[in-house]
């Protein structure tokens, strides 16, 4: 991996860094999908670039053998309101697919490939193996006109998703974390909770040759995601708690959801970008 872990532009998760390669990635869209899709060469990362102080817009993305257009959000936190961003993230890779955009306005139809909205989750909270997320669930009215759905996996090991037996990179993937999780639950400090992980993994031919060459990288990347995680919640707590801020950081999180640029939120709130992007 190259200087991109712990940049203010562009960051990546481990699931990110490790589902970049295509083997792995077509291997899960290909038990996503129920295909069995073998040429690398038919599958197309088409993730979109980062923005500020934040890792990629979306987690993953690819078209494969021109048929489907697959997006797969990785979360910790089971959130009603993903259809609505996975809306904005298809908008844009749908319009990146049309390289001559006066196209869009000519009497022939322009054919895409099929969307799949997909989010894995692996956070701390109970969720069912398999949940159908809708954005019309969004609407007061009949949305009918306006539809987007997504389907979210419970991938955490040991819950008996079916997933994990289809696509052995994303079992492994799961062993990690668990591993991760285990030896923090377990007293261990973030630091050799994930060390151990690590040396588990590798012993035991989970992740190996990834881990192997990239041990440096997974560390500091899984320490950031830690890090990030339990500071954004402190930093809310903390907001919540106290009177004129409470007011602040409830108007800054609003502008979030409302996807108002970070820096307008700063000029109008006085807060910094950076705490501004714990309140998401």
């Amino acid at each position: 991996m190259t200087g991109e872990t712990g940049s203010k532009q562009y960051r990546d998760s481990v699931f990110c860094h490790y589902f970049k390669d295509k083997k792995r990635l077509l291997s899960l869209c290909n038990a996503i999908l129920n295909t069995n899709y073998t040429d690398t060469n038919e599958l197309t990362i088409t993730t979109l670039p980062g923005t500020f102080f934040k890792k990629q817009k979306n987690d993953i993305s690819c078209t494969i053998g021109g048929k489907s257009l697959v997006l797969v959000e990785h979360q910790t936190i089971l959130s009603e309101n993903l259809p609505f961003r996975c809306l904005s993230y298809v908008t844009e890779l749908l319009n990146n697919l049309v390289e001559n955009k006066r196209k869009l306005y000519q009497p022939k139809l322009i054919k895409f490939p099929t969307p799949e909205f997909i989010v894995l989750y692996n956070g701390d909270e109970y969720a069912p193996l398999k949940k159908e997320m809708k954005l019309s669930d969004a609407f007061d009215g009949d949305a009918h006109s306006l539809e987007l759905k997504l389907t979210a996996y419970n991938i955490n090991y040991g819950v008996g998703q079916d997933l994990l037996t289809k696509c052995g990179y994303l079992k492994n993937y799961s062993v990690f974390v668990d591993k991760v999780k285990y030896g923090a639950r377990g007293g261990l400090s973030l630091d050799d909770a994930i060390k151990n992980a690590v040396k588990y993994c590798i012993e035991n031919n989970v992740m190996k040759e990834y881990l192997k060459e990239n041990a440096k990288e997974v560390f500091t990347m899984a320490m950031l995601e830690y890090d990030e995680n339990e500071a954004r919640e402190a930093w809310k707590e903390y907001y919540m708690e106290e009177g004129m801020e409470k007011g602040i950081a409830s108007t800054a999180a609003n502008m979030l959801k409302e996807n108002i640029p970070i820096e307008i939120i700063a000029r109008v709130t006085n807060l910094p970008m950076d705490k501004i992007m714990l309140l998401r």
